[in-house]
């Protein structure tokens, strides 16, 4: 079984069966800090606030510049230098234990692949053109080559991003995703969570191994940055192996 709640120090934290991995995401709650200032600036104090959140060193917390495309870096060795920005990407994969793996949200879907059998963990950001391009099925592929994982071993825990009751897409986009749109009220609205479950599944992911807590940023507004909602914050969703 699988829970999703705040604790104490306000942080969402995923508590599973398994004790030897963390995953989680720091919203407003949590993180405070003022994305009008420099961007430099706001990538360190969002890597002192993971660090503080996770105990981990800066130098081994990832983050990516995100380009809505469907490439995944794979960490094979622990970084020795404090880089503010790991590389240009949109996932991170790695075998290495105590390596944090972060994606930076604000509507788009935060996507995490765990193999306690492999020890592999992964993380993918999915906004519409990355749903369009599969990343999040790229990911366990990419488990499944690189590491042997197999597909029944493979935990993937969506997290909070925009669900489908909110979000409202043009025809252009919506003729990309005919199995996953709802007509309604004059509008067109896009069900990535759908799609990305779907395409897991066509994988080989068991049903029974995808998580999704059903968290819509823009509906709970007041807990989750959206950009949809105004929102210049980013969701600091992060993932790693103890």
């Amino acid at each position: 079984m699988v829970v999703f709640d705040k604790n104490d120090d306000e942080v969402y934290r995923i508590q599973s069966s398994f004790d030897d991995c963390m995953i989680g995401v720091i919203g407003k709650s949590c993180n405070t800090m003022d994305y009008a200032i420099d961007q430099n600036q706001v990538r360190e104090l969002e890597k002192e606030l993971l660090c503080h959140v996770t105990g981990i060193e800066k130098k081994k917390i990832l983050t990516l510049d995100q380009l809505h495309g469907d490439n995944i870096l794979i960490v094979n060795e622990v970084p020795q230098a404090c880089g503010l920005i790991y590389g240009e990407a949109d996932g991170l994969l790695t075998a290495h234990s105590g390596i944090c793996l972060v994606i930076r949200t604000a509507d788009c879907v935060p996507v995490f692949a765990y193999d306690p059998s492999a020890r592999v963990m992964g993380a993918v950001h999915s906004g519409w053109r990355g749903t369009r391009l599969a990343i999040a099925r790229k990911l366990v592929r990419e488990m499944h080559r690189l590491y042997g994982s197999s597909y029944a071993d493979i935990q993937v825990h969506i997290l909070p991003s925009i669900g489908p009751s909110f979000y409202r897409v043009g025809g252009d986009v919506a003729e990309l995703f005919p199995d996953d749109i709802a007509a309604r009220e004059g509008g067109l609205y896009l069900d990535l969570w759908q799609n990305i479950e779907r395409s897991l599944r066509e994988e080989g992911i068991p049903q029974g191994n995808i998580f999704n807590g059903r968290m819509c940023v823009l509906e709970m507004n007041n807990e989750f940055f959206s950009h949809r909602g105004g929102d210049a914050g980013r969701n600091l969703n992060f993932g790693f192996m103890k």
